[in-house]
This record gives structure tokens, sequence and C-alpha cells, in this order.
């Protein structure tokens, strides 16, 4: 609450502001305001249309809210603004990823790992796209690294334990469950995840 008061409060005094646009719009999107932090970036994309973090933090709100193509169209202008910002590419590659184009998500990933080698995000995703394309292993390894990169990363760890699972590594998978729970006991996904495992 007090980093949304902080937020609107720094979009107030610098209306102009991509950067106080953006960072209003993870506020907004920590209270479950995903609608109105898109359109906080909407409007600053129009004010700033060469600000490739910008469009790409929008292209995030839109595959948020379920807009899988216009999330594309955003992502590919924030890549075509600046294709060496390791932000662009991620975002490209969620969408991507989104539309089951695992080759070009794989692609975008691995770009922006070449550009930033120890952001965990881009690891995520290519270890998302390996297992999306039926390479379990290579996709688990990729995420081994993400969580290598940010232990202490809730999602990451629900995703490993959810690769450990397809593995058939029961113990391991409850592991990671168990350590996402303790890093974020309000998120849902490790929650979700073993109880399937618990299932079967």
């Amino acid at each position: 609450e007090q980093a949304l008061v902080d937020a609107r409060q720094g979009v107030s005094r610098s209306p102009d502001s991509a950067a106080a646009a953006i960072a209003l719009s993870y506020a907004l999107q920590a209270n479950f305001e995903i609608k109105e932090a898109r359109d906080v970036l909407q409007q600053a994309v129009v004010q700033h249309p060469d600000d490739a973090l910008a469009r790409a933090r929008l292209a995030e709100l839109q595959l948020m809210l379920g807009d899988r193509e216009q999330a594309t169209a955003t992502a590919q202008q924030a890549v075509a603004l600046e294709p060496d910002l390791g932000r662009t590419q991620i975002t490209l590659g969620f969408a991507a990823l989104a539309e089951f184009r695992n080759d070009a998500a794989a692609a975008a990933f691995e770009k922006a790992i070449a550009l930033d080698s120890a952001d965990p995000l881009p690891h995520l995703g290519l270890g998302l796209a390996r297992i999306s394309a039926g390479h379990l292993e290579a996709g688990r390894s990729e995420l081994e690294l993400a969580v290598g990169l940010d232990s202490n990363d809730a999602l990451l760890r629900s995703y490993l334990g959810k690769a450990y699972f397809e593995e058939k590594r029961d113990k391991l998978a409850a592991t990671q469950y168990e350590m996402a729970r303790e890093l974020d006991p309000n998120d849902p996904t490790p929650w979700f995840y073993d109880a399937i495992r618990k299932q079967m």
C-alpha cells in the first residue's frame, strides 16, 4: 500500500516521467489492479513512443490480461526500438511462449541470456520453452540455473518443482514446493502444484 502511495506521488510530481509510470505500474500490479497498470503504461507509451522499456512493460501487462496478440505486437515494437535491451527480448520470449511458438520464444530468451547471463528470467523462459517443446531434461537444467541465480524467488522454485515432478522425482519436487511456500506464503503456485503431486 505504501509503495502505491509513493508511486502515485512520484507520477504526480513527474507526470512526464516514463520511469515513474513504470514504477506505478508495478505498484498497481502488486495491488492486483492490472487494468489500471496497463492504462498507465499505455499513456506513458503515447508520451514516450521511443521508450523501449515502457513498451516492454506494457507488453507484460497485456500478456497478464490475456491479450496475447497485442502483447506480441507491443513486444515486437519494443525489440525494434532496442534489440540489445534484455528486457525487450524477455518480453518477446514470453509473448511467443504464450502463443506456443516455442522456437521463437527460445530464440528470444537465448538472445536475452547472451545480453545478460546473470538474469534468471530468460533462463526461466528458456526452460519453459524447452519443456513445452518436449525437451524436459534440457528445460529442467535451465530452471535449475534460474534458481541458482535467484534462490529466493518462490516462483522459480515452483517451476523447478514442477519439472522435477514431471521427471517423477517426487522428493525433490516436494522440497522445492516447500521452499517456495516458505519464501512466499501468499503465492498459490506451489500449493497448486503440490496438490497435484499428492493426487498422483
